[in-house]
C-alpha cells in the first residue's frame, strides 16, 4: 500500500472532508504531493494525526515534523508528502485552493 492510501485510510478513520491532492512535483523541490483536507474539530485533526503518525511508522515512513498540533490547522511533514489538516472555518479563511488555482489537483472525497 503506498503512503497517500494510507493517509487517505486514516483520513476516513475520522471522516474527515473536502480532501484534496495536489501534484507538487514540477512545483516544489521539496516534496511532491500535497494533501488537504478538513475535520469538524482540533481533536479530530489530533486523532488523524496520531492515525498518520502510526501507520506511516509501520510502512516506514520518515516523519520530518508535525505543526500545530491542538490547533486549528496541523501540518505533517511526510518529506515527499505534505498533509494541511484544517477545521472548516481555518480552511476557509486560509482559502489555499485559491492559491494553488494552477497546481493540477484531484479530489479524493
Amino acid at each position: 500500500m503506498q503512503l497517500t492510501e494510507i493517509i487517505y485510510d486514516c483520513l476516513g478513520k475520522v471522516k474527515a472532508t473536502d480532501i484534496l491532492e495536489y501534484d507538487m512535483k514540477e512545483r516544489s523541490p521539496f516534496f511532491d504531493t500535497m494533501i488537504l483536507a478538513s475535520v469538524d474539530s482540533e481533536r479530530q485533526a489530533s486523532a488523524v494525526v496520531n492515525y498518520i503518525e502510526e501507520e506511516a511508522n509501520k510502512l516506514g515512513a520518515k516523519l520530518r515534523g508535525i505543526e500545530g498540533l491542538n490547533t486549528a490547522w496541523v501540518l505533517i511533514d511526510l518529506y515527499d508528502v505534505i498533509i494541511s489538516i484544517f477545521t472548516h472555518e481555518e480552511r476557509e479563511h486560509f482559502a489555499l485552493e485559491k492559491i494553488y488555482l494552477d497546481i493540477p489537483c484531484k479530489k479524493i472525497i
